[in-house]
């Protein structure tokens, strides 16, 4: 694949680190991704599109690939991320047709399994709590004896749930990462993006990503609808109410997570306010703790979460 740089121009791609290109003249179709940071995160794209391609929802096609440099040339969703028009659109439209996406990945009858991803443990979860425990509890000035009890109780709570990972978990179905498509229907409406970070895992984590957005406080007056409908929707071994255990419970987790990474992010990136998002997470981890109703961690995050 080779192209002239000078035909291109480099678009919004937020946090991430690939970089993402359109073509200036716009005959031609398409946009570059960038992948040369990270070769892992170059074939995991390119894994998870190939197991996404196989169900019917919408996602890019790829066009061609440069192994050598780790360029993808694919399909251009256009500029219509969800998080830039939630305002002007049916909120619940796009979350329906966003559900709908993921209730068709959870129902396929291809085996993730057979792609080469992760599986989530107790390991992948810990390191990602410990962005909460790393940079929030110092910036708070959180004394170490505090730090040792958060990771005490998240490993017993954890413990105490029966998990099972055996679903595709995008990880990072956020507003950000989805494309409003007009033209196209119901469901396919919904152009999905960003799937690298994609591994094996809870099936309603991506719920939780979308409906629990943490850099948009909108109106969440649909969620108890919704996660039920999902769950109803998909193949679920469990009971509804041990399906919401372990939704909040990763949530909990998840939102604190961020709340860590956007302290971390402000001190690495000194033009942009990640801060700013830090009452919307905040109050997204504050609800979670209220529907997960689990004491110990409800008794540790008052200690910590402090105005």
């Amino acid at each position: 694949m080779k192209f002239d740089l000078s035909e291109l121009y480099q678009i919004e791609s937020g946090a991430s680190q690939k970089k993402i290109y359109r073509f200036k003249n716009h005959d031609k179709q398409g946009v570059f991704v960038d992948f040369s940071y990270n070769n892992k995160d170059y074939h995991s794209f390119l894994e998870v599109n190939k197991f996404l391609s196989t169900i019917n929802i919408s996602v890019p096609k790829i066009f061609d690939i440069d192994d050598s440099k780790n360029l993808i040339l694919m399909e251009d969703f256009g500029n219509n991320r969800y998080d830039k028009i939630i305002s002007s659109i049916n909120l619940k439209e796009v979350l329906l047709n966003s559900i709908n996406s993921l209730i068709e990945i959870q129902n396929t009858s291809q085996q993730i399994t057979n792609y080469n991803l992760n599986t989530y443990n107790f390991s992948s979860f810990k390191i990602e709590i410990a962005e909460f425990a790393d940079f929030y509890l110092p910036f708070k000035n959180i004394s170490k004896s505090i730090t040792d009890e958060f990771f005490f109780i998240w490993y017993s709570e954890f413990e105490n749930l029966n998990f099972n990972w055996n679903s595709f978990v995008h990880k990072d179905f956020e507003l950000s990462n989805l494309m409003y498509l007009q033209n196209r229907k119901e469901h396919l409406k919904c152009g999905i993006l960003d799937y690298q970070n994609a591994f094996i895992g809870f099936s309603g984590w991506d719920m939780f990503s979308l409906l629990e957005n943490p850099r948009i406080y909108f109106v969440d007056k649909y969620n108890d609808e919704l996660i039920e409908y999902f769950y109803n929707n998909t193949s679920q071994n469990i009971s509804f109410d041990e399906f919401l255990t372990q939704y909040y419970f990763l949530n909990t987790a998840r939102q604190s997570r961020i709340i860590g990474r956007w302290i971390n992010l402000d001190k690495k990136n000194k033009n942009y306010n990640y801060s700013k998002y830090l009452n919307i997470t905040t109050k997204r981890l504050k609800k979670s703790l209220h529907y997960l109703q689990n004491q110990k961690l409800s008794k540790l995050y008052s200690k910590v979460i402090t105005e």
